[in-house]
């Protein structure tokens, strides 16, 4: 069994690769394509509906802001650990986040 988040996972550092528009209530809305490959590209001009709207509550929203291309992993999980006090597992919860947001293509780790 490995131990997440490693050291190696630590260091990255999250890239927003997806445009963001403001949602309701300070959140914000993911637009991600719904075919990333630049082969299929023709597909998307001819849907009604080309892209996915992924709609972020308050946490995710402060994880979305906080991967500026400037912060590790490691300086987002103290950033949203000291946002949320109360909550032990704050920081490892956005590490969590952070994976499923680099499966989906929505941020690049470098």
């Amino acid at each position: 069994m490995t131990i997440f988040p490693d050291e190696s996972f630590l260091a990255l550092v999250p890239v927003q690769a997806l445009t963001a528009e403001p949602g309701e209530a300070g959140t914000v809305v993911l637009i991600r394509p719904k075919i990333l490959s630049s082969r299929w590209a023709w597909l998307v001009r001819l849907m009604k509906r080309p892209n996915f709207r992924v709609k972020l509550d308050n946490r995710g929203t402060a994880v979305w802001q906080a991967c500026d291309g400037a912060r590790t992993v490691a300086q987002v999980m103290e950033a949203m650990a000291r946002a949320h006090p109360g909550e032990p597992d704050a920081g490892l919860r956005a590490a969590l986040f952070l994976r499923e947001l680099a499966r989906g293509g929505f941020v690049h780790l470098s």
